[in-house]
C-alpha cells in the first residue's frame, strides 16, 4: 500500500495533463500511486495516460465509458485508491518541486485528516493576471488547526472561513474514502468542491492548515472561457448547479451517514449564505451591466429571492459607504469615483426593492438578508442618498424586472 494516492480527473486535455503528471512523478516522494480517470474523453487523453502508464508503473489509467461529471471522476479515483494520504489534483496543474516531501513531513509532524496548503498562481492570459492576486490570497489558508466541529462551522463562515477547493489539500486516506462513499452518484460540475467539502469537513476530527506552503501550482486562465463575459444562460446554469450543491448538502445532512450535531442548520445556512454570494458575485461582476436586470431572473429561479435581495443590499452597502467616505461628494465636480458609488448604490436599491415586492420582509427568516438589509439602509441615510426617517426600499425608478420570478425554483 502507497503512503500517498494522487487522483487526477481527466477530460480532453492532452495538452497539459501530461506536464500535470510529470510534476507529480518528478517528485523526490516514489512511495505513490497516481490514479488518472478519463471521464469518457472524445480525444486522445485517455491513449495519452496509457502511453504514461507503460512508462511508469505508478499511472494506474482508468476510464469511464459515459460522460458523467467531476464529481464521479473524483469519486471513481478516491475509491480506487489505496494510500495513506490521498490528494486530488486537477489536470491542468502541477505540484511544485518538493511538494509532496515537505506534506508528507507535515503529516509525520502534524497528524490531521486534512492538510491545507497555499497556492501559486499562473496566469495564462491579461485577464487571469488582473485576477491572480486576489485568487492568491482567497487561496492562500491562515495557519491555524480545527478540530471537531469547529471544521466545518469555520469553513463556511461569513468571515474567518476557508476555501473550499478540494485540490490543494492532502486527505487522510480512510477519511476521504469515507466521504466520497457518502456522496450521492449524480453529476455535479464546479460546485463538488463545496459539497465533498462539506462531508469531509463533517468527517475529519483535525484539521490544519500549513504556513507558507505555496506548493500547488494553479493555472488560471488555461480555460478558454476564462475572462469572457458571462450570459444569461451561462449564469443560469452556474445558479442552478450552485443550487442543487446545497440540495445535496441538504441530503447528506439529513441523511443516516452524517455525524450527528446541533448546528446543523446554522452550517447549512452558512452554505447557503456563500452560494449565493457566489452566483450573485458573478452576475455583479461578469454579466454585462446592460443584462443585469434581466439576469435576476435566472439568480431567482434558483434561490429564494430574500436570499438574492442579501447580496443586492450588501452591494448597496459598500457603495453607500464608499459614497460617505468620499471627501469630495459635496463639490460641484465630484470624482467619477464619487458619482459612480452613488449611482451604484441607488441602481442597485432600485432592484433590491423590485425584488421585495415578490415576498414580505417582515416573513423572511434569512438573517443575512435582515442584517444587509439594516447595514445597507443606514449608510445611505448617513450618506444623504436617502431621506434620515425612509426605511422602505427606494420607489421604482429604472431597470425594470421582466416578468420577473413568475416561475422559479426556490432552495434558499
Amino acid at each position: 500500500m502507497p503512503v500517498l494516492s494522487i487522483v487526477i480527473p481527466a477530460y480532453n486535455n492532452t495538452r497539459y495533463l501530461p506536464e500535470c503528471i510529470r510534476s507529480i512523478t518528478a517528485q523526490e516522494v516514489t512511495d505513490l500511486e497516481i490514479i488518472v480517470v478519463d471521464d469518457a474523453s472524445t480525444d486522445a487523453t485517455y491513449a495519452t495516460v496509457q502511453e504514461l502508464a507503460q512508462a511508469d508503473s505508478r499511472i494506474m489509467a482508468l476510464r469511464h465509458t459515459s460522460n458523467q461529471g467531476t464529481l464521479a471522476a473524483r469519486t471513481t479515483g478516491v475509491a480506487a485508491s489505496t494510500g495513506d494520504y490521498v490528494m486530488l489534483v486537477d489536470q491542468d496543474d502541477e505540484l511544485a518541486p518538493g511538494a509532496l516531501q515537505q506534506l508528507l513531513a507535515t503529516a509525520q509532524a502534524h497528524p490531521a485528516d486534512i492538510y491545507h496548503f497555499g497556492v501559486r498562481v499562473e496566469a495564462a492570459n491579461p485577464e487571469a493576471r488582473q485576477a491572480a492576486g486576489g485568487m492568491t490570497g482567497f487561496l492562500t489558508p491562515t495557519p491555524r488547526e480545527l478540530e471537531g466541529a469547529d471544521i466545518l462551522r469555520t469553513q463556511f463562515a461569513e468571515t474567518g472561513g476557508f476555501d473550499w477547493h478540494v485540490h490543494h489539500k492532502m486527505f487522510q486516506g480512510d477519511t476521504i474514502r469515507r466521504a466520497y462513499a457518502a456522496a450521492e452518484r449524480t453529476r455535479l460540475l464546479l460546485s463538488d468542491d463545496l459539497y465533498m467539502s462539506f462531508i469531509v469537513d463533517s468527517m475529519a476530527a483535525r484539521y490544519y492548515a500549513i504556513p507558507s506552503s505555496p506548493w500547488y501550482i494553479y493555472h488560471l486562465g488555461r480555460g478558454d472561457t476564462f475572462g469572457s463575459a458571462l450570459t444569461i444562460e451561462g449564469l443560469d446554469v452556474l445558479a442552478a448547479r450552485d443550487a442543487k450543491a446545497l440540495a445535496l448538502v441538504r441530503a447528506y445532512a439529513a441523511s443516516s451517514q452524517a455525524p450527528d450535531r446541533s448546528d446543523w442548520k446554522t452550517c447549512i445556512d452558512n452554505v447557503r449564505d456563500r452560494l449565493v454570494e457566489h452566483a450573485m458575485n458573478e452576475w455583479k461582476d461578469n454579466l454585462p451591466a446592460a443584462l443585469q436586470s434581466q439576469g435576476l431572473d435566472a439568480v431567482v429561479r434558483s434561490w429564494q429571492p430574500d436570499a438574492v435581495c442579501g447580496e443586492l443590499y450588501r452591494y448597496i452597502r459598500d457603495a453607500a459607504y464608499a459614497y460617505l467616505q468620499a471627501g469630495d461628494k459635496a463639490d460641484n465636480k465630484p470624482s467619477a469615483r464619487t458619482v459612480a458609488a452613488k449611482q451604484e448604490a441607488l441602481r442597485y436599491l432600485t432592484m433590491a426593492s423590485q425584488v421585495e415586492r415578490v415576498f414580505d420582509p417582515a416573513q423572511s427568516a434569512n438573517r443575512r438578508y435582515h442584517a444587509m438589509r439594516d447595514i445597507a439602509y443606514s449608510h445611505l441615510r448617513d450618506a444623504g442618498l436617502i431621506a434620515a426617517t425612509e426605511s422602505a426600499a427606494a420607489p421604482e425608478q429604472q431597470h425594470g424586472l421582466r416578468t420577473l420570478f413568475r416561475r422559479r425554483h426556490h432552495n434558499g
